[in-house]
């Protein structure tokens, strides 16, 4: 175990790309093992590891983000926060993580939120007299909410992968990202009070704000079509996914006309590459997956974890550690596709549903998404701001601290996590 992932961590640190990391590892081992007579199983999991079906709500939700970025959707999204939470100190701070749960109902992805809301944040804060570190810091930290809220794109890898239902694990991230949001709003509250942070100058009132709402409105029912259609039992994640993207590209096209039929190609040859990037890493994982099990090694996990420490609370915060320093260093996805046939079984044995323990892994992900060495996040904003990525990471502890808490209430009250799902009939493991 410990030669395959530090020869994993290895090549990838030298700047292998992860899906061909993986699938080296994979070979080799297999090659070392079991000789070159049986690498035709290699090729087996490979095509296996992509052929199941809630997959498909990758690409379409992939495709949604960028048709939403481009239809003039987020802009509508940020307007109509403003007009909840423009007017307290620091106002455009907090618009800036109620857009983000906004746009977390749509996308489902980080980096969307931070590539797409972000210019048009960062841009507004700056034009009321945030500086451009607190703007791009507090755009960094809140575009981790995205894939907590349902949809999400890590969640449907991770339910495909473990055999969770995706209606379960879409319900047990709405609290949690509700945590975030609010933890995030608290940090912005203390510190617009230490530093006199602007107030809106005119919140709109009267036949304004019903024109800024009413105009976001078709974009906001985008949650309710998705949660509502999956809940109602009228259509699967997957057919969720291809129905937002049907429903913004309507919204685009034909309700706010920001979308022309010349940008489709771009956007889908943009969401192709970026669908090619995911499902390039899961079909690599499926055979080093194989190798993993074939060489019983969630078994040793176990076994040593129980000789350290019996305590479920302590298996637990070792594990959120060992995940939080792996998403600093390895993208998130791959984390999952990786670290998940190794810890399952772990939670597995000490009690832990695997809804509650896919919320508990997308949510440090998402930690390490913003934190260095190599935060997607991190890097996606300071491109779109202009701001330096050591001045965005000193500026952001007190929020990175925030999100630790609400992992750890995550982590140790799992309530916070299965109140909905078993509210709506989701039983244990389901």
């Amino acid at each position: 175990m410990v030669i395959l992932l530090a020869a994993l961590c290895g090549l990838i640190l030298i700047g292998t790309p992860i899906a061909v990391a993986l699938g080296m590892i994979a070979v080799g081992t297999m090659w070392y093992t079991t000789g070159p007579d049986l690498l035709f199983i290699f090729i087996q999991r490979l095509y296996a590891g992509t052929t199941s079906f809630p997959l498909l709500a990758i690409p379409f939700f992939i495709v949604a983000g960028n048709l939403m970025n481009t239809g003039g959707i987020t802009v509508r999204i940020f307007d109509a926060a403003q007009l909840f939470v423009g007017r307290i100190r620091g106002g455009l701070a907090h618009v800036n993580v109620l857009a983000s749960v906004l746009f977390a109902g749509m996308s489902g992805s980080a980096v969307a939120d931070a590539a797409g809301l972000g210019i048009i944040e960062v841009k507004a804060m700056r034009k009321a007299g945030y500086t451009g570190r607190l703007a791009a810091t507090v755009t960094v930290v809140s575009s981790t909410i995205g894939p907590i809220m349902p949809p999400s794109i890590p969640l449907v890898i991770y339910g495909s992968l473990a055999n969770v239902s995706i209606g379960a694990l879409f319900l047990a991230g709405i609290l949690p990202g509700a945590m975030m949001a609010i933890a995030l709003m608290i940090v912005i509250a203390i510190v617009a009070h230490r530093r006199n942070l602007p107030v809106m100058a005119e919140r709109p009132h009267g036949a304004e704000a019903r024109r800024i709402f009413l105009n976001a409105a078709p974009a906001m029912l985008t949650p309710i079509l998705i949660i509502g259609g999956i809940l109602g039992g009228l259509a699967t994640p997957t057919e969720a996914a291809v129905l937002a993207t049907a429903y913004a590209l309507i919204l685009g096209l034909f309700v706010y006309r920001e979308l022309r039929l010349k940008d489709l190609p771009d956007i889908l040859w943009l969401s192709a590459r970026q669908t090619v990037q995911v499902m390039f890493i899961i079909a690599a994982a499926a055979p080093f997956g194989w190798v993993l099990i074939q060489q019983q090694i969630p078994n040793a996990v176990i076994e040593q974890l129980f000789n350290l420490t019996s305590e479920p609370w302590a298996i637990l915060l070792l594990i959120n550690i060992v995940l939080l320093v792996l998403g600093m260093f390895i993208e998130g996805v791959a984390i999952i596709i990786i670290a998940f046939p190794i810890l399952l079984p772990v939670m597995m044995e000490i009690g832990v549903d695997p809804v509650h323990f896919g919320i508990i892994m997308v949510l440090n992900l998402m930690i390490g998404l913003v934190t260095p060495p190599v935060g997607m996040c991190l890097f996606a904003v300071s491109e779109v701001s202009r701001v330096r990525v050591g001045e965005i990471v000193r500026e952001m502890w007190p929020y990175v601290l925030a999100l630790l808490a609400v992992l750890m209430l995550v982590t140790f009250v799992p309530q916070t996590v299965l109140f909905l799902p078993e509210l709506f009939g989701y039983g244990a493991g389901r």
